[in-house]
This record gives C-alpha cells, structure tokens and sequence, in this order.
C-alpha cells in the first residue's frame, strides 16, 4: 500500500525541530506501508528565503521522503486557508501521484491540512485518513468562521485518529459518528528517552549541580502555559524558594512578554531562556532535571510528558486535554490550568517527595511508536478496503 501524508507540522533543514512527534509516527507508519510526505508552508513564511517561493525543497533526512512546497492564502484569513492550500497542491499532487500512485492520504492536522487533503483526496478518488492532535480540534472547532470547514473536513475522512479520548469526545461532539473515531494515544522511543545519571549531564549541558532544575521545553505561546509558569516562579521567588533554577527550552512569540515579567518579577537568576534545542539534546536536558512541567492551556497527548516519565523524571502538567490519561498520583501532580499559585505548589510537592526513576519509565514501557505505526495503518488499510 502506498500513502501521501500531508502536514504542516514536519521538521525541515530551516525548521528542524518543528513537529517532530510526527516523525516517530511517520516513520512508524513507513514499516507497514510506503510513505510520501507533502509539508505545506505558507508564503510568508518563506520570505527570509525568497529563491523558496516557487520550488519545493525535498529532503529525505528523517528517512521519509518529504517536500515543502508553498501555499498561497492571505495572512490572518484562516477561513480561506484550506481552500487555498488545496489549489496550491492540486498540480503538485497530480505529478507526485504519476510517480507514487498513493491509495490513501493521511492528513495529519485537521485545519486547513485536512480540508485541503479532503478536496485532494475527492479529486483523485481515494479515501483520507486525519489524525488530531489537540489545538487544531479544541480551538478552531470552536473558531467563527472555522468550525464548519473543521466539521466538513473530518466528515469527509473515513476515519479519525484522536491521540487521546478527551480529543474523541470532542470530535464526537463536532458530529462525527464516534464508531469512526479510533483513539490512539502517542509513542515514546524509551532507547532514546532512557535513564541517565543527572550529575552527569548536569555538566556536560553547563547547568548548576546543586540547585533543583524545573524543566519545559515545548513552544512559547499563550496555550502552552509559559506566562504562566514565568509567574508560578515569581511566586516561588516570594517565598524564600531561590534555590530552584526554571529552564526554558524552546522559543515562540510569548519571548518578549516572558522576558519582560522576569525583569518584573525580579527572578532573573531563576529562569533560564536557554532557546531552541536539538531533538536529539532533549533526553539530556530531561535527565539534568528534577521535574518536568508542562502548564498547558490546552493539550491533546503531549509526547513530552511520555518522554520525561521514560527518562525517570516526574511531572507537574495542568489537567487537560488528554493529560490525566497519562498521569496520576505516582508519575506526578496535575494543577488547574492557568494558576500560578497551584502550580508553585505542586512544583514544590513533586520536588520534595521521592520519586523511583525505575518505576516512572516503567509506566510508559507500553507505549511504543510500533504500536501506533501499526494502528494508522490498520486505519488506512480498513480506509482502502472499505473504497474497494
């Protein structure tokens, strides 16, 4: 069976940590089925590289056959977004489709990837897959003027793969037969994210040894929480708790706004921005700390949570989304999103109890990327024999 994934969310020489949880699925996807990968990104996002605007790079350094070429919409219309990156694939997809004749598309986002993959998948007469992932459900399948463009394009999937039953629910509630809904939470490669000695690459990252290390890594955006958690340590500041250090890995546009409450706060010495990090420096980075936290607004099923626990690390995460299918009280605390007073609680609870490192990865020993490969493609194949 051959299959064309369409995403936006994929890693890329200019972007190469963006999206990488659907590497691991791709590439999972890939032992059971051949894989083609279209990346969509829009036009203004590429005028650093203008020479980019009219090709499509193709890398293949994941080990996916992946191109990124240009859609063309207008910025902040997102209404018109599927529509457009539909008629901006359309003849790139007709070439891809002489040279790979895909049986099934896999889109994997549900606006506007979905949509635009829904019209594709129309016009060349093969069933679509979507997989959802958390925001692109939870906020636009609510969103005026996007709701119904979200609603039609996981109608016209054959089915939808919720990667936790929180997102089903929601699904289900935007009118979407719950029989064609399969839940499937994310994987972790535990030989990647594995136990190491924190001492250790406490030095190697040039991290303080004795201090307590709170950890997050993710995107600096309004849902993910990072405001918050920036006041959670001014409130820790208050009192007396200087002895911790909060290590900020990533970046995004809540930057300026974060760096401005630091100076505000007077915590300078207690947050780190330490910036965007190679995948591949993310499991040192889990294992130089004391705990992990993840402060979301909103969430689907964060890999990062998997990936600390198989690295023995605890974690604080709001109750959200899928989270508490991940969590209970031996892997970590879950506080009421956006308050920082609950969340500088619970960050002091989890660093002042003893947590096994052995135990912790034992509890995600079962979610493995094979798993999931394995379910998307039951999924697409069930999607091809059923056009058949």
């Amino acid at each position: 069976m051959k299959t064309l994934v369409i995403t936006n969310l994929y890693p890329s020489a200019r972007q190469p940590t963006r999206g990488m949880y659907n590497v691991s699925m791709v590439c999972a996807l890939a032992r059971h089925t051949d894989v083609r990968l279209i990346a969509p990104l829009p036009w203004w996002s590429r005028l650093r590289q203008p020479a980019e605007l009219f090709v499509a790079p193709r890398e293949s350094a994941t080990g996916i056959d992946a191109c990124f070429p240009t859609y063309w919409s207008f910025p902040g219309r997102q209404s018109m977004h599927g529509e457009a990156m539909y008629r901006s694939l359309r003849a790139r997809v007709r070439a891809i489709r002489r040279e790979f004749p895909f049986d099934a598309i896999l889109a994997a986002w549900a606006y506007p990837d979905a949509y635009a993959a829904g019209r594709l998948a129309a016009e060349f007469r093969c069933p679509l897959v979507t997989n959802v992932l958390g925001s692109d459900v939870n906020a636009f399948g609510s969103r005026p003027g996007i709701a119904h463009l979200v609603r039609q394009a996981l109608g016209w999937s054959h089915s939808v793969v919720a990667v936790s039953d929180a997102l089903k629910e929601r699904i289900v509630a935007l009118g979407i037969a719950p029989e064609r809904v399969v839940v499937q939470h994310n994987g972790v490669d535990g030989a990647v994210f594995t136990l190491q000695d924190r001492l250790a690459r406490r030095r190697s990252l040039g991290l303080p040894e004795h201090r307590k290390i709170v950890l997050y890594v993710g995107n600096w955006v309004e849902e993910k929480g990072v405001d918050v958690l920036v006041e959670a340590a001014g409130r820790l500041a208050r009192t007396g708790s200087r002895d911790m250090l909060v290590a900020l890995v990533g970046g995004g546009p809540r930057e300026p706004a974060m760096r401005s409450a630091v100076e505000r706060l007077g915590i300078s010495d207690l947050v780190l921005f330490a910036g965007r990090k190679p995948h591949s420096e993310i499991p040192d980075w889990m294992a130089a700390s004391d705990l992990f936290c993840l402060p979301s607004l909103r969430e689907g099923c964060p890999n990062v949570v998997l990936e600390s626990l198989s690295c023995g690390r605890p974690v604080v995460a709001s109750r959200v989304g899928g989270i508490p299918e991940l969590l209970d009280d031996e892997k970590g605390i879950m506080p009421p999103p956006g308050d920082p007073d609950a969340l500088a609680a619970a960050i002091v609870d989890t660093l002042s109890r003893d947590w096994s490192a052995e135990a912790l990865r034992e509890s995600v020993r079962d979610k493995s990327w094979e798993t999931v490969g394995r379910v998307y493609y039951e999924a697409l194949a069930g999607a091809v024999a059923s056009r058949s």
